[in-house]
Formats: C-alpha cells, structure tokens, sequence
C-alpha cells in the first residue's frame, strides 16, 4: 500500500477531532456504520435517544484521582453515551458520601473515542520523522519487523539496550501495568520508572516516614479542624472529591488555600493566602518556630513517634550511637539512644539495633520491638556528657536542633521572603497549632521544586509537632500506594524477578549530557556540583551506572514523553531522536506518535477489561468491555502477548540462540523462543480477562468475587475500609496506622518518623533538618512560569476535544499579571513569545488579575502538535539536569536507591522566563 502523508498542521490538529466530534454529536458516526432509524415524529427522536442494547460498567484508565463509575449505554455496536453511576455509600455515619462522581472530561468520552485522533491501524513512518508520512500495514508486519528489530538489538547490544517506556495512561489500569511488567521481566527491558521521572515521587515524605506516599480516604477531610489545600487545586484536579472540602467547611473545618495565584479552589476557601512562587518552606518553618514558642506541640506524641529525644553528639552533629560507646566490632550502628527523664540516665532507644536486610532484600531496614514507651519517659530538651569509647562525648536532642533552626524563621523574616503579612503568619500558624488534628492536603506540584523534599520535611514537621499524622482527619494527604503483591505475583510467576527499572533523571543526565545543559542554564559552579555528586554515588554503588549501554529501541506504551519533558526540543534531539527504532502503543496520536517508527493502535478505557484501584474512594472500579476495539486496536495485555509470539516465532525461524544476561550479580538466560510461553504462563494466560482474574485472586485487599460478578456491580467496597483511614487488610498502605494505634516502628533507620539526617551528604548540602533554600532563577529573565493540571483533560488526554476547547480558549493559552502585560503593551488575547536562553513558544496571552506580578502559570498537558512550530511549554524548563545530591545518598538505613521509593526526581519549576509580543501573524 502506498504511503498517505497526515497533513497535520497546529490549526488542522485542533480542528480535526472536532469535526469528527461534532459529527458524533449530531448522530453521525464514520468509524462504523450504524443502523438508520425511522423518525416519524419529533418524540421519536427523543425516545430514540433514550434506547439501547446493554448497559455495561465502566470507567476511565487515567491518572486521575476519581475512580468514578460510569454507566455505558451501547447501540448497535457503538458506545451511544455515558452516566455516572450514583451507588455510593460513606467511609462512616458522620461523613458525607462519595456521590456524586464524574466530570466533563468522563462524559465527553462517548464522543471524543471517535474522533479523528484516534489510531485505528498499525502504521509504518515511510517519511522523516515527525513529518506525517505514514503508510497503513498489517500486525503481521508490524509485528514481524519489531520482533526482528528487537532480537537484532538483544543480540548485539543486549537486553538493556532496549526500553519500554510507560506512562500513567497504562500505571493505573492493573492488567495493562502487570502485563508491561511481565513482559519487560521475561525479556530483561529497561523500564523507565514514571514516577520520579514525571517529578512526582515525594522524596520528602520517604526520607522522614520511610514510605513515599500517605493519604487516607477523601471523607477524612470532613474530620479536619484546619484543613491547608497547599500546593493543590482541587476544584479544578479533584473535580469528584472536591465537595468534601466545602461540606467540611460547612461543618465548621477552616478551609485554607495556600497558592501563589489565585486559584478556583482558592474562591471557595475559608481564606486565601499567595506566598511568592517556592518559598513555602519558609513559611512552614515559620509556623512551626510559632508552634515552639507557644507550646502548642504534643511532647507525647514527639517522645513516641519521632526522633525528636535522640541524642546527637554536639561535636561532629552525628547520632550518638552503639558504636561511639562501645567501640567494638560487634557494636551496631543503627542503635540509638535518649535521655530517660525518670531513671536520669541515658539508655538504648527502643526498636532501634534490629538485625540489617540480608543482601538482594526487598527492604532496605528491619525494624524489632515497639514504639510504645514503658516505664521510660524520653527527655525533649536538655544537654548532657555521656562516656564514650574514646572519653566523654557532649550530646543533646534532635529536638534541641530542630528548634534552633525553626528560631531563625522569624515572621518577620520570613514576611520579606514570602511576601506574607507577619500578622498573617502568626494568625495561620496560631490556628494550626491549635488544630486537633489539622490537615496539609498537598498534590505532587511541590514534587517539581528541587528542594521540593524540603518542603515536605517542613510541612511533616508541623503535623508532628501538633499530633496530627497519622490521627483520622490529620496528616499529609497525597495519594497511597496500592500493595503490589498481585502485580508483582504476575509479573514474577515462574520466573526470577528480574525486572529492570531506570531512573529517568539518571538516564537522562548521562546520555543527553545534561551537565552540559546545566552549565549554559545555571552556570560552571551549580553544574559542577551536581556532578561531583552523580559521579561519587556511581563510584560508591549506591547507583547503577547508565553510561555503559545506551537504548537502541523505545517502546512506549501510554506515555505521551514528547509532550512533558523538560528541555523538551533539547530533549527530542539529545535523547528521542537518537533511538534507532520508536514504538508507540497508543490509542490516540500525539506528539510521541507523530515521531515514531511505528505506532500500534490501543483499545479505548469502554474496549477492554480491566480494573483499579485509586485510594481516595473505598472502591475497587471495574472497566468492562462496552464494545469491541475500534479498528483493528487491541488492549496492552493482546498487544504484548502478540509481540511475544512475534519474537518467539522469528527467533526459531532465524535459529537465534538464546542471550546470557546479569540482573545485579544474577546470571540470567533469555530465549526467546520461550517468551510466548513464558509471558502466556504455559498458555494460561490467553486474554486480559484472565489477568484480572489473577491480579484479583492474589490481593488480599480485594473482594475475592470473580470478574464476572464484579463487572456486574461496577464497584466494590475494599476490605478495610470501614473507617476514614484504611486498616491492614486493605489494598493499601496504613504504615502511620500501625505506628500511631499498634506501636510499630517506621520503616526507617531510626524506626520513627526521621527529622535528622546525619549522612555527611546531607551535612555537606546544610540540610540535617528542614529548612528553606529558594528556588533558582535563570539570569537575566526575570519572570517565574508555574503550571499545574488543567481542568480540561487529564495530563494530554482530552485536550483535543473540541467542546472543551470550546470552553476554554480554544487553544494554549499562558496566565499572565496585568502589571507585567501592561509593561511589555500586551492585552488579553494576544499572542506573546515566552523565551528564555533555553527556547521558545508561542500562545495566547491570558491577562487575570488572579497573576502575582513576576509570575505567570500555564495549565499543563497542551501537546506540542497544538503549537506553531511545535513547541511547547518544554521549550523554556530548563530544569531537566537538576539533581539534588541529597537525592543521590545511599547505604543510609532506609534513604538508598528505591525504585517508586527514592531517587532523583525530574525537576520543572526552578527556572524563568520573559515574554513578549508576538510580532509573527
């Protein structure tokens, strides 16, 4: 078949889906024929609106917080609409129920999965890339040749030298993730990690709780006193949940957002307050030097649930431990010690000393005993000499150091550099403190600061010193972690765990020499430094090392990596292009699409069977096939499976031998005539359908009931869930549950929520103990760009659809201050330049008064295809080779290289930028 060129402009990208869309609305559907109706009367179309075949149970796999249940009405083999499907219930009598649930983007899908957007057949790039030369083929061939292609790589350049790449388009729908899983497994892929390579992964939260991600369910909101939105919109990101927030207002909660700009969620808040862009951690530090002052902490709970009372030697600000008293070999380094206000001497801290991880554990520490304080009363504050190996040793607190660090943060000080009233600071500081429990509900935007991890530390610190984390109502709500044992029982099922996740901001750094990039963003001196520290954790191996290898082929399954990354033209040129071979699995085309080799198409959230889990509803939710796959799409699980037999069924034909492989020491034998049989279970493992069965049967937090019931129902209530917080025996993670109620150690070096970090590194860089350091700036632009994620889609899915866009202004537009339009003569709806000495875009200027000056914001997830020249807000973050070097420690009890747990983030909000006029139409 000849090649056919998509001729696919900015404009036509925009204005294709919608005529397509338009059509659908109006009752024409091109992709499939559909049976005419005989309209006598104009009550017949009415009643035809309201007929249908079946009704199946659905919802949409993205990554996006509201789990909502849809109802999805078929007709003639065609998803006809949509509905929520209101049969929620309460976590407990006295909160308000999940209903209702749904949004814009959820019941626009009925239309939006035929438009033009969507990727129908298997196709072959025959032009350059990105240029829209396309010709149609058949999944034989497409198969067939990706399948040599990959075996070709594996041979010469091993298994390493492939990549696949997933996005949260395939995280969160659990068949698909699993089957990625098993199949990257088997053939011994490199699989970017999404989580800190998006700059979402809470580093701040892991180095203080030993776990990255705490959230309860969405009703606990209801039982704050003081409830801060900081570094969260939920009336644009939580459209579902946002209600509890404002009934818990009602109730009597004090509702407080805390955003640069003026926010949607802002206009509902008990009260607004706009700190300069990343100076937050200051005003955390000021509340909680406040908190000190007054006395408003709970010594009880810091006695029992932090590190507050160690001892910490006044000579080097090290832990004082076994090893300085006793100075034997046997002596431990992981215990510790207080000073015992009833006995007034100093004795072992409990459920310190355990036993370390054998090597190859799954757990970086081992915890023994229990938090619970018997007979012992842990002193706060004081200063003592206790005899040491070497002779007497001068010690105080943890505490004692935490709050002299807190005494620099004046409201004063902290006023001129936040921007904050000093009266304000005191009032809000006030209130929280006296808050029981208060509340920090965060989002992952402060996840995207490079001291983002100081922030976090600083926002935990309050809710310790007032009691709040781990109380129903209280803590920092992020998101929890659905346990893995499911996906990691099918990933691993008959065969070693060999699955190989990459760090992305390391990846990166090495093979698109990001310390070049630094050098011309944020100098010689910065850059420098950065990279004295990612050469020493490789040489300590405390890292892997990425330089050996560099990936030949890229296969990206829900991810749309061209659109998101930061330093996005550099980046397409430095690492993208450089990929001899590009596979995008996607259902939809996109940026990542247009520059691929190949794409395969991908059956939409109402063509499959699947299923997820999201924390904030007590709910498990079924995605039940509505209709058969649009074209010749398929789900993740048949794509893989068929690419599996592609490559099993080349290798035999071309009498490929199998490959050696080492997995961190493990020698490993990949053949791939074994890898359908491998991936299949032996052939037991035929259709999506019967993942789901066996990610069900194999997690204990699950209804045990069979797909079948559960897709008829369309939720299930969780075990666990009874109350607000969710108990062991659910599908999620409760570590400050069994720490604060059942007295079990955290899952740290210190076995409590950790404030001090004693590794030199962190001493080196002045951050033992939250604290403030402000975000970089660019030299000689002197405007800071944020973004967040926009009510109009979920990351770059929907942001095409033609009604939404006709809800907003119709293609990417940039927040900017009056003050700083009025300076550069730019009114509302403009085209403007926004550059730096990175790159440049161009889009409409959107004048509001809800801009500090100095600041401008930009909703996130417009692909670049919507933009002139293709470039979009990537164009100007120049953050992509920014690494914190307190990121980079390892072999330090729990803060050491964890994949989803700890490692460098991506960066995105440390630079600035200028705009302009646009002079060009």
């Amino acid at each position: 078949m000849d090649g056919s060129r998509l001729e696919t402009n900015r404009r036509r990208f925009i204005g294709g889906a919608s005529a397509a869309v338009l059509g659908l609305r109006y009752g024409t559907v091109a992709a499939q024929d559909s049976t005419a109706s005989a309209y006598r009367r104009w009550e017949d179309v009415q009643r035809n609106k309201w007929t249908w075949d079946r009704v199946a149970r659905g919802t949409h796999g993205t990554n996006c917080t509201g789990n909502c249940a849809f109802n999805v009405y078929v007709r003639n083999g065609i998803v006809w609409r949509e509905e929520q499907q209101g049969e929620y219930g309460q976590s407990e009598s006295d909160v308000p129920d999940y209903g209702p649930r749904g949004c814009q983007k959820g019941l626009r899908h009925a239309k939006y999965m035929y438009g033009k957007q969507r990727v129908l057949y298997p196709m072959k790039r025959t032009g350059g890339r990105g240029e829209g030369h396309w010709e149609r083929i058949s999944w034989d061939q497409a198969l067939s040749e990706i399948a040599d292609k990959f075996i070709d790589y594996n041979v010469e350049f091993g298994p390493r030298s492939v990549s696949t790449q997933l996005g949260t388009q395939m995280v969160l729908k659990r068949a698909s993730f699993a089957a990625l899983g098993r199949f990257a497994t088997i053939a011994g892929c490199e699989v970017p990690e999404a989580f800190a390579g998006v700059g979402d992964l809470p580093i701040g939260v892991y180095m203080t709780t030993g776990v990255p991600l705490l959230a309860d369910t969405m009703a606990a909101v209801f039982k704050s006193k003081v409830c801060l939105i900081w570094y969260c919109n939920p009336a644009v990101t939580r459209i579902p949940d946002a209600h509890f927030f404002w009934e818990a207002r009602y109730n009597g909660t004090e509702v407080i957002a805390i955003s640069p700009e003026f926010t949607p969620t802002a206009m509902h808040a008990s009260k607004w307050l706009n700190p300069k862009p990343g100076t937050d951690a200051a005003l955390a530090m000021a509340m909680a030097n406040l908190i000190i002052v007054e006395r408003q902490f709970d010594p009880e709970y810091l006695r029992e649930q932090t590190d507050m009372p160690f001892l910490v030697r006044q000579d080097n600000g090290k832990f004082l431990r076994e090893t300085d008293i006793l100075g034997t070999p046997e002596a431990r380094d992981n215990l510790f010690y207080i000073w015992d206000e009833i006995s007034g001497k100093m004795i072992e801290a409990p459920a310190t000393g355990a036993p370390k991880p054998p090597p190859g554990s799954m757990v970086p520490v081992m915890n023994i005993g229990s938090l619970k304080l018997e007979g012992i009363a842990p002193m706060l504050e004081g200063e003592w000499v206790v005899n040491g190996a070497e002779g007497p040793i001068a010690v105080s607190t943890v505490f004692m150091r935490v709050k002299a660090e807190c005494q620099k943060y004046t409201p004063e000080y902290v006023s001129e550099i936040t921007g904050l009233n000093p009266e304000v600071i005191i009032d809000l500081a006030l209130k929280f403190g006296a808050a029981d429990p208060g509340m920090i509900f965060s989002g992952y935007r402060v996840c995207k600061w490079l001291h983002g991890d100081l922030m976090q530390r600083a926002f935990l610190l309050l809710l310790s010193l007032t009691g709040s984390l781990g109380k129903p109502g209280g803590g920092l709500q992020i998101w929890n972690m659905p346990h893995e044992a499911d996906q990691f029982a099918f990933m691993f099922s008959n065969l070693p765990p060999t699955l190989r996740i990459a760090t992305m901001a390391r990846w990166d750094y090495t093979h698109a020499d990001h310390k070049k990039l630094n050098q011309q963003m944020y100098g010689n001196e910065l850059a420098e430094h950065v990279d004295k520290y990612f050469e020493k954790s490789i040489e300590n191996g405390w890292f892997p090392d990425y330089s050996d290898v560099e990936w030949k082929m890229g296969i990206y399954s829900g991810s749309n990596a061209a659109n998101w990354r930061a330093s996005g033209k550099r980046w397409r040129s430095e690492a993208f292009d450089r990929l001899e071979t590009i596979v995008v699995c996607a259902p939809d085309m996109g940026m990542t699409a247009m520059y691929a080799d190949y794409v395969l198409p991908v059956a939409h959230h109402y063509e499959r069977e699947d299923f997820m889990l999201e924390p904030r509803t007590p709910y498990v939710q079924v995605l039940d096939k509505a209709v058969e796959p649009l074209g010749e799409s398929m789900d993740d699980f048949a794509i893989y499976k068929a690419f599996a037999k592609a490559i099993s069924e080349r290798a035999e034909a071309r009498g490929i031998a199998p490959v050696e492989d080492n997995f961190m020491g493990m020698p490993v034998t990949r053949d791939f005539t074994l890898y359908y049989d491998q991936f299949t279970m032996g052939g037991e493992m035929q259709t999506n359908r019967d993942v789901v069965q066996f990610l069900i049967d194999h997690n204990h937090g699950l209804p045990q009931v069979s797909f079948e019931e559960m897709a008829a129902r369309g939720m299930m209530r969780n075990p666990g869930s009874e109350t607000v917080v969710y108990d062991t025996d659910s599908p999620y993670g409760s570590t400050l549950l069994q720490a604060v109620r059942d007295k079990v150690p955290y899952p740290t070096l210190t076995g409590r929520q950790q404030y001090y970090m004693d590794h030199d590194w962190f001493m080196e860089e002045g951050e033992t103990l939250p604290t403030y350091k402000g975000p970089l700036s660019n030299e000689g632009y002197p405007l800071r760009m944020l973004q967040g994620h926009a009510r109009h889609g979920i990351h770059s899915t929907w942001r095409d659809d033609s009604l939404l866009l006709s809800l907003q202004r119709g293609e990417p537009d940039i927040y900017v201050s009056p003050q700083d339009a009025e300076k550069r003569d730019v009114v509302d709806g403009d085209l403007i330049r926004v550059f730096n000495s990175l790159g440049e875009f161009i889009a409409m200027a959107h004048v509001s008064s809800s801009m500090q000056p100095g600041m401008t914001f930009m909703y996130h997830g417009w692909d670049p295809m919507m933009f002139r020249e293709r470039q979009n807000f990537g164009a100007v973050v120049s953050t992509a080779g920014l690494i914190k070097p307190t990121s980079l420690v390892g072999n330090y009890g729990h803060v050491t290289y964890r994949p989803l747990s700890f490692e460098p983030n991506a960066t995105f909000a440390d630079f600035t930028m200028n705009f302009a006029k646009y002079k060009g139409e």
